[in-house]
């Protein structure tokens, strides 16, 4: 008989963190912005296999103690997000960015609902890329090994691309809402051009049957990845046509 295992938050995040740092202990160059404005250069690392802790938190190798270091070899500092509004790592921008995951609310965040995104797009449609973070408590069958390995498979395939314009409102999912929310009212011809899957995307099912909007629906989620690139990209070509007007 197969058992039944509990598993707690906790336990899972600093499991999944040691795998993680043990398989990719790699330090690429970059620079924090502290909350006072105070710029912290120097190595950082993002853990490419469980991108939620890349929103919690940082741990970063001054620059200048390494300088100092005759061997290299200095201790990282942590940096949580409430510590920071901004960080970069590479070509790879990251913002503090409040949003509420109502749907799948966790103890181990509660009452702070910041967290440190990478940056998709900028100017007057902000977007983010959101990893969901794993249960607090959870049930399965079989080993832990093959509980962890399918759970983060299904937190690395279900990140959201989150999405506002002119900093008005709320973060909406726009895999899961769309783009049909406002974002292409003042650019008719960008909104003609996704919905005709003019940027790779399936194109829009609206004026199509049940069975028709069934089958594109299942479409964009097997191509979650070209579907968000296609969203990106939208947002793209209307923040270089209709920049912040200052």
């Amino acid at each position: 008989m197969k058992k039944i295992y509990a598993t707690i938050c906790v336990c899972v995040l600093l499991l999944c963190s040691l795998q993680v740092v043990k398989a990719q202990d790699i330090y690429q160059p970059g620079f924090v912005i502290l909350n006072d404005g105070t710029r912290v250069a120097g190595s950082i690392i993002l853990y490419a296999n469980a991108p939620w802790l890349n929103q919690q938190h940082i741990f970063l190798k001054d620059s200048v103690a390494m300088a100092a270091s005759p061997n290299g070899e200095v201790k990282p500092k942590k940096y949580k997000t409430a510590d920071i509004k901004f960080y970069q790592v590479g070509d790879r921008k990251f913002d503090k960015v409040h949003f509420v995951e109502s749907t799948d609310l966790h103890f181990s965040i509660l009452g702070s609902n910041n967290h440190m995104l990478e940056r998709l797009t900028f100017g007057r449609i902000a977007a983010y890329r959101y990893y969901s973070y794993p249960p607090d408590m959870d049930t399965f069958t079989g080993s832990y090994e093959e509980y962890e390995k399918r759970k983060t498979h299904q937190l690395l395939a279900g990140y959201k691309v989150l999405a506002r314009k002119d900093e008005k409102g709320n973060y909406h999912d726009t895999l899961n809402d769309g783009v049909q929310k406002g974002y292409f009212d003042d650019a008719p011809e960008i909104m003609k051009k996704y919905n005709e899957g003019g940027y790779g995307n399936e194109p829009s099912a609206k004026e199509k049957g049940l069975f028709a909007k069934m089958v594109a629906q299942a479409k964009k989620t097997t191509f979650k990845q070209q579907e968000a690139d296609a969203i990106v990209a939208a947002f793209n070509e209307f923040n270089a046509a209709h920049p912040v007007k200052n």
